[in-house]
C-alpha cells in the first residue's frame, strides 16, 4: 500500500515529503473504488479517475495516470500511472479539471492534511468528474447551481438565517439519534422547517440551495462516506484524522450560521453530506439509484423516504384515477406533437416568404434582446423562439430593429427574417466593417461585421 521511496529521474527539483502522504492517500481511494465503489455511490470508480495534486510553490504529483504521462511530467521509480512537475498554478484550487483532454480530479495539498483529509478530498473533486461526466439533458444530477446567487442571498434576513440555523440543529440532532423513529421524526421536522423557510426565500433561492445541495453537498457526502469507509479497515492508518473529520462535521451542523468569514455556499457543503447520511440511515443505499432516477432533489429523496407527502401522494393518485390521466397524457401527447409539427411549418412558411432573407450571426459575444414583445413570441422547440410581430437585438455596438417576424436560435446565436424585396433592402458597408441595413422592416447598424449574399440570403457576421 505504501511506497517507500521515491526517485524521481531527470528533474532537477523533486516532489516534497508529503508525497508519501499523497500516494498514500490516492492509494487508498484506488482501493475503496475497487472494492467499495458501489458503496460510496452507484457506478462511482474513483479509482479510474486520475487525480492532480497541487503542492503550492513546489509542483504538481500526477497520479493513476495510464499510458504515456503527459507532456511536462515526468516519471516517479516506483509509482505506476505517477509522475511529477515542478510547477503549481498559484491560482489552482480542488476541482474537476482537464488534462491532455481527460478529465482529471484536482487537489490542492496543504501541510495540514492528513491522509484522511485527502483520501475525502480525492473521493470529493472524483466525484464531481464522474457526475459530470454521468450528466444527462433534463435531470438535475450533474448540473451546477448558479453560483452567482450567492451576490443576492439574503444574508442580512434575520427569518431567513434563523431558519437556516434551526435546520442544521435538526440535522446534527438527527445524526446523533438513537434510532430509527427518533431520525423519521426529525426528518419530517427537518422538512416543514425547510419548506416553509423555501416558501419566504422565493423559487430561484429555493432552486439554488436545493441544486447547491445536490452539487456539493452530495460530492462532500462521498468525502464523508469515503472517509467512514476506510475507517472500518483495521489497516487504515489515519483513524484519528478520520475521527476528527466527523466531529467537524457535526460541528459545523450546529454553527451553522456562525461563521461570518465564508461565503454561504459552504453551507451546503454540511447540509448536504447531513442528509445522505439521514437517508442512509432510514432507507439504507436504495435512495441514490431513486434520485438519479426520478430526476429528484436530496430534499425531495428524504421527503419521499419518510412519506412526508404522502397524503398529497394519495390525493394526486386519486384525481389521476378519477379522471383517467392515461387518457389524457395520450392526448397531451398527441397535442404536442401537433405542436411541434404547427410551429415548424409556421417558421418555414415565414421563411420562405418572398422576399431578401436576412440572418445575423454573433461570434465571441452573446446576442442580447434590448425589447421584445411577449405577447407575440412563441416556442417553436428548445431554444428557438418566434418573434411574431417586433424585436429589438443588441450586442456591444450592433443594434437592430425588427417589425416582422423573427427566428431566433439561441443556442447558434442566429436571428432569421424576411425584410422585404430586393428592392426595399438598402444595404451600407463601410472599410472599417461598419454595417448599416435599412428597409420598412428593419434597421440594423453594427461596427464591425462581414456581410455576404447568397441568392436571397444575406448574411451579416457580428463579431468582436
Amino acid at each position: 500500500m505504501l511506497h517507500a521511496a521515491f526517485c524521481l529521474t531527470l528533474i532537477v527539483q523533486g516532489p516534497p515529503e508529503t508525497t508519501t502522504r499523497m500516494v498514500t492517500a490516492h492509494d487508498w481511494v484506488v482501493r475503496l473504488g475497487k472494492e467499495m465503489g458501489d458503496s460510496i455511490w452507484p457506478g462511482f470508480r474513483p479509482d479510474t479517475i486520475p487525480v492532480l495534486y497541487v503542492v503550492p510553490g513546489q509542483g504538481t504529483l500526477l497520479l493513476g495516470w495510464r499510458g504515456d504521462l503527459p507532456q511536462g511530467f515526468l516519471p516517479i521509480t516506483g509509482v505506476e500511472g505517477g509522475g511529477w512537475q515542478s510547477v503549481a498554478d498559484r491560482g489552482a484550487a480542488s476541482t474537476g479539471t482537464q488534462l491532455a483532454g481527460r478529465a482529471a480530479a484536482q487537489v490542492v495539498v496543504h501541510d495540514s492534511q492528513g491522509v484522511a483529509s485527502l483520501v475525502g478530498l480525492t473521493t470529493h473533486e472524483a466525484f464531481h468528474v464522474f457526475a459530470a461526466a454521468s450528466k444527462q439533458e433534463g435531470n438535475r444530477f450533474g448540473q451546477s447551481e448558479n453560483s452567482f446567487l450567492v451576490t443576492s442571498y439574503p444574508v442580512f434576513d434575520p427569518r431567513n438565517e434563523a431558519g437556516m440555523a434551526l435546520e442544521g440543529r435538526i440535522l446534527e440532532a438527527a445524526e446523533q439519534a438513537p434510532g430509527r423513529t427518533r431520525r423519521r421524526t426529525l426528518a419530517r421536522q427537518f422538512l416543514a422547517v425547510r419548506e416553509s423557510r423555501h416558501r419566504a426565500l422565493g423559487a430561484e433561492l429555493a432552486d439554488f440551495e436545493q441544486l447547491a445541495e445536490l452539487n456539493e453537498g452530495l460530492a462532500e457526502y462521498t468525502l464523508v462516506r469515503a472517509v467512514q469507509l476506510a475507517a472500518r479497515l483495521r489497516d487504515f492508518p489515519d483513524r484519528v484524522g478520520a475521527s476528527r473529520l466527523q466531529t467537524d462535521k457535526l460541528h459545523g451542523l450546529r454553527k451553522l450560521t456562525d461563521d461570518v468569514t465564508l461565503s454561504i455556499r459552504l453551507r451546503y457543503y454540511l447540509t448536504g453530506p447531513a442528509l445522505g447520511l439521514l437517508l442512509d440511515a432510514l432507507e439504507g443505499p436504495a435512495w441514490k439509484t431513486r434520485l438519479v432516477a426520478q430526476n429528484l432533489t436530496v430534499q425531495d429523496a428524504l421527503a419521499d423516504a419518510v412519506g412526508y407527502r404522502s397524503q398529497e401522494l394519495a390525493l394526486r393518485r386519486q384525481a389521476e384515477s378519477t379522471f383517467v390521466i392515461a387518457k389524457l397524457r395520450t392526448a397531451a401527447d398527441s397535442g404536442v406533437a401537433g405542436l411541434r409539427a404547427f410551429r415548424k411549418a409556421q417558421v418555414d412558411s415565414l421563411l420562405n416568404a418572398p422576399g431578401v432573407q436576412l440572418v445575423v450571426t454573433v461570434t465571441g459575444r452573446y446576442l442580447g434582446l434590448c425589447g421584445i414583445d411577449p405577447q407575440n413570441l412563441l416556442q417553436v422547440e428548445p431554444g428557438v423562439l418566434l418573434h411574431t410581430r417586433w424585436l429589438q437585438a443588441c450586442a456591444g455596438d450592433f443594434q437592430a430593429t425588427f417589425n416582422t417576424p423573427v427566428v431566433q436560435d439561441r443556442t447558434a446565436q442566429t436571428l432569421r427574417a424576411v425584410v422585404g424585396a430586393d428592392s426595399t433592402v438598402k444595404v451600407t458597408t463601410g472599410a472599417q466593417g461598419e454595417v448599416r441595413i435599412e428597409s420598412p422592416l428593419v434597421s440594423l447598424r453594427a461596427g464591425n461585421a462581414d456581410v455576404s449574399r447568397d441568392g436571397r440570403v444575406l448574411t451579416v457576421k457580428i463579431k468582436n
